[in-house]
């Protein structure tokens, strides 16, 4: 089977997987930023932020942003100090490449990421574990609708 650039399949034979995980992540990572929001330590907020902050200099100038985005997602995980968070990581990294992959192949305006991630550190950083929860899963849906992901 040929393979992309990154090492992926191409993207027509990985389709349904990319559903299956970014569902995956609709079910765990609003709830991952709830627990998170209440957890999470002033220094592991600051680290978030400043993930946030490197996602959005990548994609203002045109940069591969997957492993800002990837360690974005997990460390907002880390930050929930559950232990068997590590667990969903690689399925959470795998996912993020893979999306963000789909965005750049599909030609997918990817600025409302910035937007998301921004709402969802405006309610982290407030300590407001409802709207960090509501804006990640917000952020998700919204990556599901721009992709046009379904189960083929």
């Amino acid at each position: 089977m040929s393979k992309d650039p990154l090492g992926l399949e191409y993207i027509s034979d990985d389709i349904n997987i990319i559903f299956d995980m970014v569902t995956l992540r609709l079910i765990f990572e609003p709830e991952i930023a709830y627990y998170a929001t209440l957890r999470a330590t002033d220094k592991e907020l600051e680290r978030i932020n400043a993930l946030k902050n490197e996602i959005e200099e990548c994609i203002t100038n045109k940069k591969n942003y997957a492993k800002q985005e990837m360690l974005f997602h997990c460390s907002i995980a880390q930050a929930t100090h559950n232990e068997f968070m590590s667990r969903l990581e690689p399925v959470l990294q795998e996912s993020i490449q893979k999306g963000v992959f789909l965005y750049e192949y599909e030609h997918v305006s990817n600025q409302n990421i910035i937007s998301d991630n921004k709402t969802i550190m405006e309610f982290m950083n407030a300590r407001n574990a409802e709207g960090a929860k509501s804006a990640m899963r917000i952020h998700i849906l919204r990556a599901i609708n721009q992709l046009k992901l379904e189960k083929k």
